[in-house]
């Protein structure tokens, strides 16, 4: 993220070695890396315009050499990232299968080149993720994936990354690339420990790889170890380009660990300096329950104000701090308590609160909430008997409502019996889970649900 000192590198470069194709490619990836952390959308429309020229120089490679197609195709999968960050969807559609299909013909022509493992692994994994529906325009392209068959060859090149001195430059790539995946994709917790422990060795001063250990730590509850570790990243931070959406984790931390005041001016740092649209929602949300907490409820009714006229609501979180906002309520402040204490990792701390509640005067939606989350948190305590008493009561209350604790029940129910092998059960609960309306959180939920209901499908026709 030493962005400056990387393009000071590259113009000295260029004076000695100005056929280096290396540098338009990293200057591209610089264009990457920048709008990625900013999400400014006056950047990304000049640094659009701008674009050709680095792929102009690329392209004067002889087709001869094995790099060519592959940079050329991984600048596509770049630009098409950015688009559909900033909402440019029927171009990203072309980029994309710009990349696709370069580095496919790269592995025809030159089989033996590894580089192409990193790019058609990413390829794989994220042609993969297509909902079957869209299948037909998939092969329309001469496209196909497999999720799991992705994430097996990123492993396989990051092993061999590691251990080979030609390939160590794209080790932390590779690193970023399959820890994020695994996080986000049926996370093997074995793998997320084994990730740790690896970006754990690794200098503070690569914030991008420093990043990706904040998101497993928070990921696995380690809210302590994440507080910590913003301490490192303050003394690089002159030094890096600004990543703002650092102050939004910083904040959520924060709150996680029932420091009000300083999780809410984090939240303020992000929300007035941050040039994106996501993530903007939920900030505002987040404000309004610590003013709540801090029991100010003029305040809270502000914050929620400000979520309305905020930002976008294009990421489920955003999602669900507008329904939220919409709602214009108190929220039950136990309820709300014990899933802060939740998302940060203080499992027993969220029992004992849920614990002490009466639930006489509870409206049906909050008695579902608490028995919901109740399974979370002896599902996170690997309770798995108790989570799963408590998800199908869940579901069997709450399957008819509108809100997304149902359908999540149903969804981490299957991963339940999928992980003891009750292949059968782990279909039905997948498939409850698509059948049941998934609240602000459905495009989360119903990806996750029919990649688990395809992994088990296939798992179960093996054994037949």
């Amino acid at each position: 993220m030493q962005l400056d000192s990387a393009v000071a590198v590259l113009n000295s470069e260029s004076i000695s070695n100005s056929d280096n194709v290396y540098i338009p490619y990293l200057k591209n990836y610089i264009s990457f890396v920048s709008l990625f952390a900013s999400q400014d959308e006056k950047l990304y429309k000049e640094l659009k315009l701008l674009k050709s020229e680095n792929f102009n120089k690329v392209e004067k490679l002889k087709d001869t050499n094995p790099y060519k197609k592959w940079i050329l195709g991984n600048m596509h999968l770049q630009w098409s990232m950015l688009k559909i960050m900033f909402g440019d969807y029927i171009s990203a559609a072309i980029e994309f299968n710009s990349a696709y299909h370069l580095i496919d013909d790269n592995i025809s022509q030159f089989p033996d080149f590894r580089l192409n493992d990193l790019s058609r692994s990413v390829l794989k994994i994220i042609v993969g993720l297509v909902p079957e529906q869209y299948n037909w325009f998939l092969d329309i392209l001469s496209m196909n994936g497999n999720v799991e068959e992705g994430k097996n060859e990123l492993s396989g090149f990051l092993a061999y990354a590691k251990s080979n001195p030609e390939y160590i430059p794209y080790y932390h790539e590779a690193l970023f690339y399959a820890a994020f995946i695994e996080m986000n994709i049926h996370p093997d917790k074995k793998k997320i420990t084994g990730f740790i422990r690896e970006t754990e060795s690794i200098d503070d001063s690569l914030l991008l790889i420093t990043f990706l250990r904040l998101n497993l730590y928070m990921r696995t509850g380690e809210n302590q170890k994440a507080l910590e570790l913003f301490k490192d990243i303050n003394i690089y931070k002159n030094k890096t380009y600004p990543f703002y959406y650092l102050n939004y984790l910083h904040a959520e931390c924060l709150l996680r660990a029932q420091n009000w005041d300083e999780s809410f001016l984090e939240y303020e740092v992000f929300t007035n300096k941050f040039q994106g649209q996501n993530y903007i929602k939920d900030a505002w949300r987040k404000k309004a329950w610590a003013s709540f907490m801090l029991q100010d409820s003029v305040f809270f009714l502000d914050c929620l104000n400000e979520v309305k006229e905020k930002g976008t609501d294009r990421i489920d979180l955003d999602k669900e701090a507008m329904a939220e906002a919409e709602n214009n309520q108190y929220p039950n402040r136990d309820l709300l308590l014990s899933r802060i204490l939740f998302d940060g990792g203080y499992y027993a701390d969220a029992l004992n609160v849920l614990h002490t509640i009466d639930t006489a005067g509870y409206t049906d939606q909050e008695k579902i909430n608490y028995i919901y989350r109740i399974g979370r948190v002896h599902h996170q305590m690997s309770r798995f008997e108790m989570a799963k008493r408590y998800y199908e009561l869940t579901i069997s209350n709450g399957k008819k409502t509108d809100s997304y604790y149902a359908a999540n029940a149903a969804l981490k129910l299957g991963a339940i019996f999928e992980a003891e092998g009750q292949l059968q059960k782990a279909i039905n609960a997948y498939s409850e889970c698509l059948s049941m309306d998934q609240g602000p959180y459905r495009t989360s939920i119903n990806r996750r649900a029919r990649e688990g209901l395809k992994r088990v499908s296939d798992q179960q026709e093996l054994f037949q």
